[in-house]
C-alpha cells in the first residue's frame, strides 16, 4: 500500500465536501497540482479511483463514499491521539478535563477557573456538568481528569483519590411562617420533619445522596413531591411553601429568601472536594492543576 499522509487525507475530505478542485485548491491555499498529487496518493493507497472525474467537478463514486467516513474517524483519531500526548507533556498548553457538580457552577468553578487561567492562559478546559455519582463513574472511567463533588465519595482513598475543600453545615430549610420555622438559626433533628412533603435534587445528586443518608439513619423515608438539578430551584419552591429540603447552611448563591434555615442536630455537612483517578498516569497540566487547587 502506497503511503499517504494526514495532509492528503484533509484534501480528500475538503473536495469531497466541495466537489470542485480548483476552489478547494484556493481555499486550501495550495496550487492545484498539489492538491491532485494528494488525492492521487490517497487513492493509490486504497488502491482505487474516489472520484468521478467530468471536467473540473469531481463527485464521489461508491468506492469514495464508502472511504470517507473512514478518512474522517482517522484524522479525529489522530487528533484525539495528539491530544492524549499533548496532555502527557505540557503543563501549558495541554487539557485539563474537569467535571463539576450543577451547584458548584455559580462559585467556586468560576473562582478557580478565573484564578488559575490567569496564570496559565493556553491551558484547554474541557468542562462537564452533571450529578456527583454520574461525575465519579466519568472520573473511574477516565471519561474526564478531575472532578468537583460532594459528598466524598465511598471509593475515595482506593480507586479516587480526594481533596477536601470545603465543608457546608446543612440545614433543614422551610418556608417562612411554617411550623418549624425557628428565629435564628435554631438547630432541628430532622426526624421533626419527617411528615413532611420534600423538595429535593434527583437520585445521584450530592445534596439527595445526603439526604437518602442522613434519613435513613434516622428511621424514616422522605416523600418527594418534586425533585430537580438545581439548589436554587428547591430553594425557590421551598420558600414558596411546596415543602422542606436539605441545603448546605452556606452556600454564597443560596440567599435565604421567604425561607428558614435550621441547622441539623445532630450536625451534618457537606463535603465538597476533588476526586481523581488513583493510579492515573502523570500529566502535566492535570497535575499543576490539581496542586493549584489543593492549595487554594
Amino acid at each position: 500500500m502506497s503511503d499517504f499522509t494526514p495532509t492528503d487525507l484533509r484534501g480528500f475530505i475538503a473536495v469531497a465536501a466541495s466537489g470542485h478542485l480548483t476552489d478547494t485548491a484556493d481555499a486550501l491555499g495550495v496550487p492545484q497540482p498539489t492538491l491532485t498529487r494528494r488525492i492521487r496518493r490517497v487513492e493509490a493507497a486504497v488502491g482505487a479511483d474516489l472520484f468521478d472525474r467530468g471536467g473540473r467537478r469531481l463527485s464521489l463514486n461508491a468506492r469514495g463514499r464508502a472511504f470517507l467516513p473512514h478518512a474522517v474517524r482517522m484524522l479525529d483519531e489522530l487528533a484525539d491521539g495528539s491530544a492524549k500526548v499533548a496532555r502527557l507533556m505540557d503543563p501549558e498548553r495541554g487539557t485539563v478535563r474537569l467535571d463539576f457538580m450543577h451547584s458548584l457552577g455559580t462559585w467556586m468553578v468560576p473562582d478557580l477557573l478565573r484564578d488559575y487561567r490567569a496564570r496559565h492562559r493556553l491551558v484547554d478546559f474541557r468542562l462537564h456538568q452533571g450529578a456527583a455519582q454520574v461525575l465519579i463513574d466519568r472520573v473511574l472511567d477516565d471519561a474526564s481528569d478531575l472532578a468537583l463533588v460532594g459528598p466524598r465519595p465511598e471509593e475515595a482513598g482506593t480507586e479516587l483519590g480526594w481533596h477536601q475543600l470545603r465543608l457546608q453545615r446543612l440545614a433543614l430549610a422551610v418556608p417562612e411562617g411554617h411550623r418549624l420555622a425557628e428565629p435564628g438559626a435554631v438547630p432541628i433533628d430532622l426526624r421533626e420533619a419527617s411528615e413532611e412533603n420534600f423538595i429535593g435534587m434527583f437520585p445521584g445528586y450530592g445534596t439527595r445522596l445526603l439526604l437518602d443518608r442522613i434519613s435513613a439513619d434516622l428511621g424514616f423515608t422522605p416523600t418527594l413531591v418534586f425533585e430537580s438539578m438545581e439548589l436554587t430551584t428547591v430553594a425557590g419552591l421551598v420558600s414558596a411553601g411546596l415543602g422542606v429540603a436539605l441545603l448546605p447552611l452556606d452556600d454564597p448563591y443560596l440567599a435565604p429568601v421567604g425561607l428558614v434555615l435550621r441547622p441539623l442536630d445532630p450536625p451534618a455537612h457537606r463535603e465538597l472536594g476533588l476526586v481523581w483517578r488513583a493510579g492515573a498516569e502523570p500529566a502535566p497540566p492535570v497535575d499543576l492543576f490539581r496542586q493549584f487547587v489543593m492549595q487554594r
